[in-house]
Parts: C-alpha cells; structure tokens; sequence
C-alpha cells in the first residue's frame, strides 16, 4: 500500500494545513537549511499536530564535511525533541539545487556519502527513522552504494514532455527502491493555489503516531558536575552546559571547541571545576547474554541494539534480516548481546527514568528504588550513581 503526503517549506507560506490534511496520508516538513530554521516549520509542525496527522521531518544540507554534518544532525534532533508530538522519521536533503556545494569545492563522493552517514546515525542514535533525499541521478552517481539508511528518491516522470503530477501511479518504477518517492514537483492539492511536491511512502514508518510523543519527563534537580562528560544524542555545548550549571563557553575552551554545536555523540568532554565522578562508569564487566526483544513503533536496529549492548548488524544476522531500516512493530527479534550480571553500577543520563532502566537490566523500578533509597521513582538525575 502506498501512502501520499506532500513536502512543505516556508516557500508555501502560510499554508492551509487544515484543508490539505484530510487530503493526506502525513507530511513532511523542512526544518533547516544548513543553520537557518525554516520560518514556518514551528507552525506547520503545530498544525499537522493539531490535525493529528504523522509528519517527518528534513535538513536541506550544506555540510561540506562531516564535522558540519553533525553540527547539522544535532540541530535537528534538538528541534525534533522540542515538538509535543516527535516526528516519525528525519531526514537529511543531499542535493545541490542551488549550487553551494559545488561553488565551495564538490566534496568527493564517499565524503558526501560519510555526510549522509554521520546525520543519519545521529538521527538514530536519538531514536529517529533516518532516510537521505537525493534524486535518482545522485543516487547512481554522487551517492552509489550508500545502503545504509532508506531512499527518499526523487523523479519525476513525464508524458509528451509535461510531468504527469497527480495522475502518476503509485505503481511506478521506484516503487520497490525506495522508502518514499517523490512523484511530482507539480502536484495539486485543494486549499492551495500552486504546484506541490508529492511524494508515496511505502513503509508503515511514515504513519508512526504510537510512541512517538515526548516521554513524561524525568524531574530533575542540579547535579554536581562530573569531571568529564560523555556527549549523547541531542546534546550540544549549552544544553550540557546548563544541565551541569557550567557556562558552556568554559567547556568550549576547555576542550578547543569553537561552536557549541560541533560535537558528536560519545565524545568526551572536559568540564571545568568538576569532580572526580564519571558520567559514564560501570563498575563490572560484561557477561553475554541471550534474549527477544518485541520491535515497538518508532524502534530502529541500531537503538535496539544500543540498548542490549550489541550491534545493528549482529541483530541483523542473528534474525537473517537482510535490511536492516526493515523492521517492523511486533517483530520478535532474537539478541544475543550483553549485559551486566553481577551487581554494578549505572550512571543517570537525560532522558531515563527508572522503570526503563530496570528494563534494561532485567529488574524492576520498585527495587532499583529501594536499593538506591529513593523515595519518588520520578526524582533522578543525569549524573546520579544507582546500584543495580
């Protein structure tokens, strides 16, 4: 089954997304350009919202080098977590409709596709479905033999030398390469007065409305900032900064950093005037262990396999899944990864809350609370030490 929804800029203004959506399937909003937010991607995202309508999210790329890659990556995780209703899947535009790459000097092609892979892996390291926009002659070209994330393919067929627009089968050639194809830069809608870019999904991803809202946040109170920290999906300088009551250009110089956004995920970072406590230390080693893991919406191998302390790949070859972006919710998959066995410790990071933690060891909230003595499973902190 195919699924129909248009990609939408701050070039349609003030579009009406209430008289489009009973019209479509989802939509899919640009965010960034390069650094510059869309103006109207806030309000667009609202209104789908609103509308209860799935929508995605993409950068239109200006990163000449992977170290710009994740700066942009971590833009729009940021701004992706900040909605009331996450986006079902992020996406990086690796065109060069209006010339910048190649007045910049052309990166070569396996430096466009590293791009590609540092902004998708930081999508799914923050819990995203990652996909790369590219039209069909970068994907055999610029872009050939990048596997790694679904296609967003764009191609526009024609009939006696016009686009077919609307009329486009959903049956068409690029049906069964791709994720989403983009049809038609001439596509009708009612509610607006102009051509839309068009677009079929083929994947159940694009509706993902189970799972995708923020998580009830953990209450956090002001930790004592650790020594160093270990960067995570989403983060960037003054966000840490605040989180450990530290000025983020004092963590800029401490470390050589000249924008509070070029960091990447697992780097670790000098904080100054901080303890001897590390944000990211475990007192055990690892033991293997084996067990099933039930594919939930929204999931990705790599976030899975990032909570059983393996690989996308090996859960792949241990499940004879030979694509890994194609999984879908309800899906039993067999792990063979680690875990810790013996009593440890683990350290607090943004966004956990004790009952997933006990999930991830295999215990529950309730005793991970007794043991550490707290008296409101809500009240953890980043940085907090917990017995397990």
């Amino acid at each position: 089954m195919a699924y129909k929804g248009p990609d939408i800029s701050a070039w349609q203004g003030d579009i009406d997304i209430k008289t489009l959506s009973p019209q479509v399937d989802f939509f899919i909003f640009r965010c960034f350009a390069g650094s510059s937010k869309d103006k109207k991607v806030d309000r667009n995202v609202k209104l789908a919202i609103e509308c209860g309508k799935p929508y995605g999210l993409y950068i239109y790329s200006y990163a000449l080098n992977t170290a710009q890659a994740r700066e942009e990556a971590q833009r729009v995780v940021e701004l992706a977590n900040s909605y009331s209703v996450k986006p079902a899947f992020l996406c990086i535009d690796m065109e060069d409709a209006d010339g910048y790459k190649k007045r910049n000097g052309m990166p070569s092609n396996q430096t466009l596709r590293d791009i590609c892979t540092a902004e998708g892996e930081i999508f799914e390291q923050a819990g995203y479905y990652a996909m790369v926009y590219a039209n069909t002659s970068w994907w055999k070209n610029q872009l050939a033999g990048l596997t790694r994330f679904d296609k967003w393919v764009a191609h526009w067929p024609t009939s006696g030398g016009k686009q077919k627009g609307n009329a486009t089968s959903p049956d068409g050639e690029n049906a069964n390469n791709c994720g989403i194809w983009q049809f038609t830069s001439e596509g009708r809608l009612n509610g607006y007065n102009g051509n839309l870019d068009m677009n079929y999904a083929y994947k159940d991803f694009v509706l993902n409305k189970n799972g995708n809202t923020n998580p009830t946040p953990v209450v956090e109170t002001q930790p004592s900032n650790p020594s160093t920290y270990v960067v995570k999906s989403g983060d960037c300088l003054s966000t840490i900064g605040s989180r450990l009551g530290v000025n983020w250009k004092d963590i800029a110089n401490a470390n050589g950093i000249n924008s509070p956004y070029i960091i990447y995920v697992g780097q670790v970072l000098n904080i100054p005037g901080g303890n001897e406590q590390n944000n990211n230390s475990s007192s055990t080693a690892n033991s293997s262990s084996s067990t099933t893991y039930t594919v939930k919406s929204g999931d990705t191998l790599s976030g899975i396999a990032a909570k059983f302390g393996t690989t996308y790949q090996k859960i792949a070859a241990d499940n004879g899944i030979s694509n890994p972006n194609l999984i879908h919710p309800g899906q039993v998959l067999k792990i063979n990864g680690t875990k810790n066995a013996t009593s440890t410790t683990y350290t607090v990071k943004s966004g956990d809350t004790l009952s997933g933690i006990a999930a991830k060891f295999g215990t529950t909230y309730q005793a991970l609370a007794k043991k550490n003595g707290i008296s409101n499973p809500n009240l953890i902190y980043p940085g907090q030490v917990l017995k397990i």
